[in-house]
């Protein structure tokens, strides 16, 4: 020790001042306080020192994030399995339980197309095209099927490209969107398909569109849903047995009627207000200087375009006096075991409701593909005899049958 240090040595005596060096006091953990009234009480090896008085502690920060806070819960209330992580995609075995959840409940399906006869029994030819396929989309099995009907003299090659066009885009979007969320986005996914089918023709300058036009129903069934979008005047409606006393005599149908769309044309009273708000007008058809048949839709002081119904793809004449490429989408619950009939206008427009009643009651419930395809083949059978007994020829007509079963 040097001279300086000793005389400072001697100065801190003399005025009451101990030294300690860092390591004379010992660093003792936190823990060790909650067993010690007072910091007072805190053993010191070497030397003292005045400490300021206790005062109480203010309230504990927190700092915990929320994240954290999700963290500890779902540690708490975890699987035993520690195994199993839930992450944001689908592992096999969820995936395998929405399919369990998600069941394909068609059973049987059936279509039939009949040629239409003109006022001499000259055959023509059907133009409609239908498709029905079941597709499978992450492990759900579920039905497409679409109903188009043309009308001008594109014939079916026009209907043709319209239907499939518009259904392979559609099952593309479903391709790429979670069944389980279809009802989500469904509609919207139906008005922008039809819209860029819409857009193609409008652009396309591979054949006229001006007086040639096409109506759509497609749909989509998964589990005990039924997505429908529908462009036209062709109709789909869902017949199932009723909760009734099968003594009551005033009974006179056996299937409850539900209809999924609405039809699209002269018969709607929405639809021909806009018609006639865009300057269209409704009125029959003149023949021989006299006026029949059904109500048509004809741009002023023209012969064009004289279609029936009031909403179609193509047909850029009629779009100028109101006719419209907007579908309308429904959506509709299943809520028993029975037959979706879709059918062209050729159908809807003079069959008798009661004879449906008859023959699908008869089929019902089918046991084999067979039936089903005997009770359409009834159907149209007796709707071309109605068409023959006005003696002024037959148009064409299109059927779908399906039997779901619940």
């Amino acid at each position: 020790m040097s001279a300086q240090q000793k005389k400072l040595l001697e100065l801190k005596q003399k005025q009451g001042l101990s030294t300690f060096h860092r390591s004379s006091h010992q660093l003792l953990p936190l823990n060790s306080l909650k067993t010690q009234k007072t910091i007072h009480e805190v053993e010191v090896v070497r030397g003292s020192f005045k400490t300021l008085p206790d005062v109480k502690s203010s309230p504990q920060i927190e700092t915990q994030s929320k994240w954290a806070k999700l963290q500890q819960i779902s540690q708490t209330y975890r699987s035993p399995n520690r195994n199993i992580v839930i992450t944001n995609k689908r592992t096999s075995i969820q995936r395998l339980s929405i399919a369990s959840q998600l069941k394909n409940l068609v059973k049987f399906t059936s279509s039939i197309q009949l040629d239409g006869l003109d006022a001499a029994k000259n055959m023509v030819k059907n133009n409609d095209t239908v498709v029905v396929n079941m597709q499978r989309s992450q492990n759900i099995d579920y039905l497409v099927l679409g109903l188009g009907d043309s009308h001008g003299n594109l014939g079916t090659h026009f209907s043709k490209l319209i239907t499939h066009r518009a259904l392979d885009q559609i099952v593309q979007v479903i391709n790429n969107t979670p069944i389980i969320g279809l009802s989500l986005s469904i509609h919207y996914s139906f008005q922008n398909v039809y819209q860029q089918v819409e857009q193609n023709l409008i652009e396309q300058t591979d054949f006229d569109v001006k007086n040639n036009g096409c109506s759509l129903l497609s749909m989509i069934i998964v589990n005990n849903s039924i997505y429908c979008a529908n462009l036209g005047d062709s109709k789909a409606a869902y017949f199932y047995k009723k909760d009734s006393d099968p003594l009551d005599a005033k009974e006179v149908r056996k299937f409850a009627q539900k209809n999924i769309n609405f039809v699209h044309d002269t018969n709607n009273s929405k639809e021909v207000q806009r018609i006639l708000k865009k300057g269209g007008k409704i009125d029959q058809a003149v023949y021989k200087g006299r006026k029949s048949g059904n109500l048509k839709v004809w741009a002023p002081k023209q012969n064009l375009p004289g279609v029936k119904l009031t909403r179609c793809f193509g047909n850029m004449i009629g779009k100028t006096v109101g006719i419209s490429a907007d579908p309308e989408v429904t959506e509709f619950k299943v809520p028993k075991s029975g037959y979706l009939l879709i059918g062209s206008t050729g159908l809807w427009e003079i069959m008798d409701i009661l004879v449906i009643d008859q023959i699908l009651d008869a089929h019902f419930p089918p046991t084999c593909q067979e039936d089903i395809d005997l009770a359409i083949k009834e159907i149209g059978d007796q709707t071309k005899k109605y068409w023959d007994q006005d003696g002024e020829g037959l148009i064409d007509i299109s059927l779908i049958l399906i039997y779901i079963q619940l």
